[in-house]
């Protein structure tokens, strides 16, 4: 019978290498031009091909090639190369991730991070982390600990998935230790009459810069700003009482760029350096003003902030900083899961979610959790490419390449979900069963069956009927004598060497491991599957990946209770 299934295994894979996708009709029909002894047994052969075909068209292209290394699939596959870097000389390129510590990272962070680290490595460059904690209210320590954990992974899986090394930043920067060096940029445009503290009422300006009218502080005298610049940051003004603007142009047609402004006062504690200060410079003076002074050569940044680039590019005229490429990149969204911590957070905060890493959601957390491996989330954005076109992906994309990265490694485990008793009559106990423990190894794994008395699926049993045969995988071929709601019966066969049935899993009911499968839905749903798995399950640790047979992929949650939630198929 193995020998068999071993036959059909090669036929079915060189039918996929071929054709993309096995054909179990065309399986079989070349199974019986080679065999036509078996044309007799045709219709048992039917489930078995079956079986084999399903499992087949679930393996990457290596797995194939090792299966029928004689087949080699009719596409040449592209390597990817990225789009040259304008302007980039090799060696001298400076590139940067800016996250700010508001949250747990979601996988459209890890874009951020992945596509200006590429190039800095492509160009032997150097690469820069850089916390944007200037919004005290929304920031925590845990999240800074938590972007340089998850990020590490990342950069780790892209210098060995990749290639590219040394697989980290080069340099940490806290934009927070540099705000007394921002107070004197803010100074210095206030003494050159490019900037004025607004006392208005924040509808006020946004009334007026979309009118284009300037208010009456614009005029205000240079030693008038200065004064009322030193009583923002002496606590004389509370938030939303003032605010440092730009001079520019209270006509332009970019609205964004009509005396924006650049400095606000939060009245909260920092994560860091708790009440020490109070006036904190807003997105586009803080990013522009670092780019230029860390050295930045290309500054990668999502597509929506292509509005800011004048603002931008105005204060570093006006300070007269050392100007860098601004490159916009196109966002990307997951089908039918929030990738926005806007959307997650009252999620998480209402109980729907157990927490950020929630295996139902798209935090980098919450997908290492299900058992996404970073690898996959760097092999998938570097295929991707640096798009400025907005992409619209489903995880799908990303369990195909996990699926390619497991395959080739991950241990084989029989697992019975919603379990029924079967016993079976005229087997000898104890009795050993011998199962491959992955199908590309020789390497047998060993059940002690003690008594004659397994667990099988309900879904195994739904369309048997008395006399029907069946083999317990690696144990011993059955015939069903009865079929009872709360039992099965079943009796050891006389001919062990029939070819054609049907293999089910099964798990001892002495020494089967009881656990559940948590499968992800939706953010909002899941479902658990109980049953019992083989002995050797209990031997895993937390972590651990496998393949739970004719189930997919999973990751070892926690062991008590046993846990494993489901990855993919």
């Amino acid at each position: 019978m193995e020998d068999l299934k071993e036959l059909i295994t090669k036929l079915a894979a060189d039918n996929a290498l071929k054709h993309g996708k096995a054909s179990s009709k065309a399986v079989l029909g070349k199974l019986l031009a080679i065999r036509p002894d078996l044309r007799p047994k045709a219709r048992e052969l039917i489930s078995l091909v079956e079986e084999v075909v399903a499992e087949v068209n679930e393996m990457p292209v290596e797995s194939l090639r090792n299966i029928s290394p004689q087949v080699k699939s009719g596409k040449k596959e592209r390597k990817r190369t990225w789009p040259s870097l304008e302007g980039a000389e090799e060696g001298k390129v400076v590139t940067r991730v800016a996250p700010e510590p508001n949250g747990y990272p979601t996988l459209g962070h890890a874009k951020g991070l992945l596509v200006p680290f590429i190039y800095a490595r492509l160009y032997k460059g150097k690469f820069l982390l850089r916390f944007e904690d200037t919004n005290p209210r929304v920031e925590k320590l845990e999240y800074y600990d938590a972007i340089r954990d998850e990020f590490l992974k990342l950069l780790e899986a892209a210098e060995n998935e990749l290639g590219l090394s040394p697989g980290k930043w080069d340099e940490e920067i806290i934009e927070s230790y540099h705000l007394p060096e921002m107070y004197e940029l803010a100074k210095k445009l206030i003494e050159q009459g490019d900037a004025y503290v607004c006392t208005c009422p924040a509808h006020v300006v946004r009334e007026k810069r979309k009118l284009g009218e300037p208010c009456e502080h614009r005029e205000q005298s240079v030693e008038e700003n200065l004064e009322l610049w030193d009583k923002m940051l002496s606590g004389e003004f509370g938030e939303g009482e003032a605010h440092l603007r730009l001079k520019t142009d209270m006509k332009h047609p970019n609205v964004t760029l009509r005396d924006p402004g650049i400095f606000r006062i939060i009245e909260a504690p920092h994560p860091i350096h708790g009440d020490k200060f109070r006036v904190y410079p807003v997105y586009d003076f803080s990013v522009s003003v670092m780019d230029s002074l860390s050295g930045v050569t290309h500054a990668f940044r999502s597509k929506e902030f292509e509005p800011h680039v004048d603002v931008q590019l105005e204060i570093l005229r006006k300070l007269k900083l050392r100007k860098y490429r601004m490159i916009q990149f196109g966002r990307i969204t997951v089908e039918g899961i929030p990738l926005s911590k806007r959307y997650i957070r009252p999620l998480v905060e209402s109980g729907i979610l157990e927490g950020w890493d929630d295996p139902r959601i798209p935090t980098l957390r919450g997908l290492f959790r299900r058992g996404i491996l970073p690898e996959a989330i760097v092999r998938f954005f570097y295929e991707l490419g640096p798009s400025k076109v907005d992409a619209t992906v489903n995880m799908g994309m990303i369990t195909a390449i996990n699926r390619k990265i497991l395959d080739p490694k991950v241990h084989r485990y029989m697992f019975v979900p919603d379990p029924i008793r079967a016993s079976i009559d005229e087997l000898a106990t104890p009795a050993e069963a011998k199962v491959q423990v992955h199908p590309n190894s020789k390497e047998l794994r060993r059940i002690l069956v003690r008594e004659p008395k397994v667990y099988i699926s309900q879904s195994d049993i739904r369309d048997l009927k008395v006399g029907d045969e069946v083999r317990l995988r690696g144990l011993v071929t059955v015939k069903v004598r009865s079929v009872n709601p709360d039992e099965v019966s079943l009796t050891r066969s006389k001919d062990q060497k029939i070819k054609g049935v049907r293999i089910i899993q099964w798990a001892p009911l002495e020494g089967g491991v009881p656990a559940r499968i948590l499968v992800p839905l939706t953010p909002y749903s899941y479902e658990m599957l109980g049953g019992y798995g083989e002995p050797a399950l209990k031997d895993l640790k937390t972590g651990d990946m496998v393949q739970l047979i004719r189930l997919g992929f999973a990751r070892v949650d926690k062991r008590k209770p046993f846990t494993l939630i489901l990855s993919h198929k």
